[in-house]
């Protein structure tokens, strides 16, 4: 596979086909991170669809003619841009018969967390990766961050079926690198204008559509589902700890981290579980959360941290935003991939005033917050995306943003140092490499395995909820009963059970009624 060429692949493509499919061969193929890599190489690049350009159509075949014998080749232009290498005295005839071919805006998959990246693509000692994850700078401004290997996909309609495609999607795509000249505007509203820069491009013979980023392997997932109870029990004592001690905030943080959407109908997100921990104590603040955030990105595949502050929300570009100069969808912070777990950070929010962006985006988190839906600005309307972004607020106080559940926060006295705390979760996980790996399959997979409800458990279910509503009509509604039955839920898959029990259900109102007079 060293040696193809887009040529090659064109003159024996059923034979590369079979064997790009054989076992292996498709994550031996290089990845694009670099640009030492020569045109025409046969590549990889896995990244987030961040926009889908128009369909431009080519010639599929060209004649390279000799001026002075009029001797000519025949050439496909298929996986090419443009023709190269013409010696003196040569020239193009393009053909009659045009194809077409859809173009994707790729970039790098925002809030990718380093241990979750391709081995490929970093050279990092796994045993480093806690410390320096722990001790990293966190940006302050997200919106600094520029994507500076954005790619450009060519997807071809006879080989991939370019309607399963959408945006904010993640792909892997094999295919031959080449570069292309696009326009880019400079996103100024007042004054916009557009700019020529060349930038890498893929064309693409194989594509696939990756929900999750941790391997689909069934062997993986039976392990996982076997050893449940015992990895839900580590992963609580790491929580525990992380908590500085609170075992019940730490059994709603792993909720929070397991938590998947399932079934969306129309308003109703079933599955969604923003969560708020406030109450943090104002003398550690940030300094807790920070470490908070590091842990979770160590054990998370995606996730991004944002300050809540007045200058933060007034100047972040946190809404996608159309340029039509361009023709190009702009960036915001919250083009984020699904299971981007966004971590939100109140501790150091200072009075102000939220001028009209920060409102705007203000509106945006909360939007995301309560029905995991965003609207990118197409400057004459908006359009609304679904979203699948599961949201944790941190603040001491309770929140300004909606949330699902709320819980405060109850140290113990022995956790009293924030740092030395977080050392001892990190010198544990430092020292169990093998099941921290166990621990990152779980939190991705475990609440993705099916889950039944027996009709007797839901009658049982039902007489307990109504004798409830009878005993408190003020204080239970049939939001709870909703709240009830996705904690219990919560509690099966992470023990390793796929059904409501009598134990499983008693056990989610105690959790809940434990919140519940905490809180008051």
């Amino acid at each position: 596979m060293d040696t193809w060429t887009a040529d090659i692949w064109n003159g024996n493509e059923e034979e590369c086909k079979r064997i790009l499919s054989e076992p292996g061969n498709w994550e031996k193929v290089p990845l694009l991170f670099d640009d030492k890599i020569a045109l025409g190489t046969f590549v990889r690049f896995k990244g987030m669809i961040q926009d889908m350009l128009n369909p431009e159509y080519y010639s599929s075949n060209f004649k390279i003619i000799n001026s002075e014998n009029d001797e000519f080749t025949l050439h496909q232009a298929k996986y090419h841009s443009s023709t190269k290498n013409l010696k003196p005295g040569e020239e193009v005839v393009f053909g009659d018969t045009l194809m077409e071919r859809q173009i994707l805006a790729c970039i790098p998959i925002p809030g990718l967390n380093e241990w979750a990246k391709d081995v490929t693509n970093t050279n990092q000692n796994t045993e480093a990766q806690l410390e320096e994850n722990i001790n990293k700078r966190i940006r302050l401004d997200p919106a600094c961050q520029k994507y500076s290997k954005e790619i450009f996909i060519f997807v071809y309609p006879e080989d991939i079926d370019s309607n399963e495609l959408k945006l904010n999607q993640i792909v892997e795509v094999v295919g031959f690198l080449d570069r292309r000249t696009i326009q880019e505007g400079n996103g100024d509203l007042e004054e916009q204008s557009s700019i020529a820069k060349e930038t890498h491009c893929i064309h693409a013979v194989q594509l696939k559509l990756l929900k999750a980023l941790i391997p689909d392997n069934g062997e993986i997932y039976k392990s996982i589902w076997n050893d449940a109870p015992n990895i839900h029990a580590e992963l609580k004592f790491v929580l525990t700890q992380a908590s500085l001690g609170d075992s019940l905030v730490a059994d709603y943080l792993l909720f929070y981290l397991v938590s998947t959407i399932y079934n969306r109908q129309h308003d109703l997100v079933p599955g969604k579980f923003s969560l708020n921990i406030r109450g943090i104590p104002h003398g550690i603040g940030q300094s807790y959360t920070k470490h908070l955030y590091s842990l979770i990105s160590y054990l998370v595949v995606k996730s991004e941290y944002l300050p809540i502050q007045i200058h933060t929300m007034n100047n972040m570009d946190m809404i996608p935003r159309k340029c039509y100069t361009s023709n190009r969808l702009l960036n915001g912070f919250l083009q984020l991939s699904d299971r981007t777990h966004l971590v939100l950070d109140e501790t150091d929010l200072q009075p102000g005033n939220l001028d009209s962006k920060g409102m705007l985006n203000l509106e945006a988190l909360k939007n995301i917050i309560s029905n995991q839906q965003m609207k990118y600005d197409f400057t004459y309307y908006g359009m609304e995306y679904e979203t699948e972004i599961p949201t944790l607020t941190l603040s001491i106080g309770k929140s300004l943003l909606p949330c699902d559940i709320d819980i405060v926060l109850k140290p113990d006295p022995s956790c009293s140092d924030v740092e030395e705390t977080m050392k001892s979760v990190h010198d544990y996980l430092k020292n169990q490499l093998p099941f921290l790996d166990k621990l990152r399959k779980y939190i991705a997979i475990i609440s993705t395995f099916p889950f039944k409800y027996e009709q007797d458990i839901l009658q049982v279910i039902e007489n307990d909820f109504v004798k409830m509503r009878r005993a408190d009509p003020k204080n239970v509604s049939g939001d709870d009963l909703h709240i009830f039955l996705m904690i219990s839920k919560l509690i099966a898959l992470c023990s390793g059970k796929n059904e409501f029990d009598n134990a499983i259900w008693e056990s989610g109102k105690s959790l809940e009624n434990q919140r519940k007079l905490r809180n008051k």
